[in-house]
């Protein structure tokens, strides 16, 4: 621990900890790493079930930043603003999937982080996304249309519980949700308890009858993504300074597995079957000075982790530290080829698909 203070003081202290392979610039192709530029930083992907379009959520920091949600298309890697609407009016019809008395989020200050796109029992397609933007709430919107024609609807939202600062969130196909507690606050004197290795955050879980309940026993360091097995049992959540990965029961919070899978950003299923872990695999100065300018890429190295679901047993399936994008925090596979966000920057990445070999 001593040694992490000692990198924080470095970076604050100079630049001289930082190495030169975190500062890119341009935005030309790397052997098979291809970027698209030219957009705020897609901190969450989700892929649609059409095979060709994505839906990105656009990060403004985790401080005061705004953002907004987006279509992505992978053939002409053209994007098309979903929200806020442009009309700057939100249509509350069939605002019915949350809490009756949660009203549309502010748009002006509109600032999304972990997403989840899954389907509901009656065959409708519901996107999840936490919103710090204002308020710090989930916003439950249902995705209409296909392909270029996608849009969101707004259906509603579920407000965090008190000293909640959120990240990510999965649902369930019958309605519910789970999300990732990160920090209480999310003031410096919890950044700094974290540093410490004391405990920030845990796992809660809302329905629309009972309400919000914690998971109990899943108290960590930083909980981060959040990801659920295909039969709803299990949530596989990235403890990122607990340094672990932990499969959990949805219904008892029990933690039935552990890997040590260390500083899992967000995760994501994979072409082979196999959850997809994003983790940041570099010394903590460069990391931090990843911070330092939410609109400039930044190279720090990062780790794409496999992981069967069963077993826990893992392998890392691809790496890159460095231009034409470092720092990535998500890895979805779509049309072909592995298409990764980050936290900071103005670009995503994408390489052939790693998982379908």
């Amino acid at each position: 621990m001593i040694k992490q203070l000692a990198a924080v003081l470095c970076v604050l202290s100079t630049t001289a900890c930082i190495d030169d392979e975190m500062k890119i610039s341009g935005c030309e192709p790397i052997g098979a790493i291809h970027p698209v530029c030219d957009m705020q930083s897609p901190e969450d992907i989700a892929a649609l079930n059409d095979g060709h379009h994505l839906l990105l959520a656009h990060f403004g920091g985790m401080h005061n930043g705004t953002g907004s949600l987006a279509l992505f298309d992978t053939r002409n890697e053209g994007i098309t603003p979903l929200f806020p609407p442009a009309s700057g009016v939100v249509d509350i019809d069939g605002a019915d999937w949350g809490e009756p008395d949660c009203g549309p989020p502010p748009l002006d200050t509109f600032s999304p982080h972990g997403t989840h796109l899954h389907q509901l029992a009656d065959g409708r397609w519901r996107y999840l996304v936490v919103n710090h933007g204002g308020r710090e709430s989930v916003e439950l919107f249902e995705l209409l249309g296909d392909g270029n024609n996608s849009e969101l609807a707004w259906r509603g939202c579920v407000p965090a519980g008190p000293e909640t600062f959120m990240n990510d969130v999965v649902g369930m196909s019958n309605g519910d949700l789970i999300y990732t507690r990160m920090f209480h606050n999310s003031n410096q004197l919890e950044k700094l308890l974290s540093a410490l290795g004391k405990n920030t955050g845990d796992v809660w879980r809302w329905n629309r009858r009972s309400g919000l309940r914690l998971l109990p026993g899943t108290d960590a360091n930083q909980p981060n993504g959040i990801e659920i097995a295909a039969d709803e049992r299990h949530v596989f959540v990235n403890m990122y300074f607990t340094g672990e990965l932990w499969k959990v029961d949805v219904e008892t919070g029990e933690v039935v597995a552990r890997a040590p899978v260390a500083s899992g950003d967000n995760s994501a299923w994979g072409s082979d079957g196999r959850l997809w872990v994003t983790t940041h695999d570099d010394s903590i100065p460069n990391l931090l000075s990843c911070f330092m300018t939410q609109t400039e890429p930044c190279g720090a190295g990062f780790d794409i982790i496999a992981v069967d679901p069963k077993t826990l047993a893992f392998e890392s399936v691809f790496s890159h530290r460095g231009a034409p994008m470092g720092a990535a925090t998500v890895a979805v596979p779509q049309a072909g080829r592995v298409y990764m966000g980050s936290f900071v920057g103005d670009r995503l990445i994408s390489v052939p698909d790693f998982g379908s070999n």
